[in-house]
This record gives C-alpha cells, structure tokens and sequence, in this order.
C-alpha cells in the first residue's frame, strides 16, 4: 500500500536520491561530477529550506520512497500577475519506473495543489517534461502565456 507524508530533515538522503534518480533520466549526457556536485550542495540546500519555503511530499511503499514532489514557495511583492505576492513552484515530480502507472505522481501533486490553496498562492507553476505534461493538463495547468519573454543570465557554462 501507497502511503503519502510530507519529508522531514530525517528524509533528506532521501530526498537527494530521488532529485538525482529524476535528474539521470533527464540530463543522460550530464558527467558523474555535475551529479557528485550536485548531491553536495542538496544536502545544505535542504537543511536550510525544507519544511521553510520548500517542501517536499513523498509517496512510499513499505517505507520505500515511490516518488516525490518538490514544492518551492515564493513570496515576493504583490503584482496584478501575483496579487496575493505569494506563488509556488512545482519541480522534481518523480515516480520511481516500478511504481508508475499507479496515480501517485497525480496524488502528490494533488496535496501540493490543495496547500497552496490553504497558503493562499496566486498561482503554482512548473516546467512540464513530455511526459508529465498530459498529467498537468488533466489536473488543468495551462500553458503560460505572458506580455514578458522568458530571459536569463546564466554564471554556470551551459
């Protein structure tokens, strides 16, 4: 049986195996060393931010991780595009391959929706693989539309 909870400090090893399992399938070409790195700034990044302005449900079965959702909330200056300043950011949406298929990446992102709603969020956002994308339209995201065009400084080589 599928039990869903939200991480906890205890969790966070966890936690990082999951990103890098998701990040594998995502990023094939990336070196070890991007991953090894990677790995070693989650650690701080998580005992800094989890259960403060990131959190993270996990799926698990038999206290096994099946999936997780990470769920960064963002407060910033109200705006008419955010009125409330509030927003939150969906990432990380992963489903170990041996429990697909069963709806579990649709319940965590289900009890993220449902805590933003009780946190007041203008909007939740993400950036939708091709696989999870028929996922996000079911539970009706849709596509943004802005008068802004998405621009960004990048200080990594890419």
């Amino acid at each position: 049986m599928i039990t869903y909870r939200k991480a906890k400090p205890a969790d966070i090893p966890t936690l990082i195996e999951l990103r890098l399992g998701y990040m594998h399938e995502t990023h094939e070409d990336l070196e070890q060393s991007v991953f090894d790195e990677i790995a070693d700034k989650s650690k701080g990044y998580f005992q800094e931010h989890l259960n403060r302005d990131c959190v993270v449900y996990l799926a698990e079965e038999d206290g096994r991780a099946a999936g997780c959702v990470f769920f960064l909330l963002i407060n910033k200056p109200a705006s008419p595009l955010f009125i409330t300043g509030k927003t939150g950011t969906l990432m990380n949406v992963y489903t170990l391959p041996e429990f697909r298929r069963r709806g579990i990446g649709e319940t965590l992102v289900n009890m993220a929706i449902e805590d933003g709603k009780a946190w007041d969020l203008s909007y939740i956002e993400l950036r939708a693989t091709k696989c999870g994308y028929p996922l996000y339209k079911k539970l009706k995201f849709i596509e943004d539309k802005s008068i802004y065009m998405s621009m960004k400084l990048s200080f990594t080589e890419e």
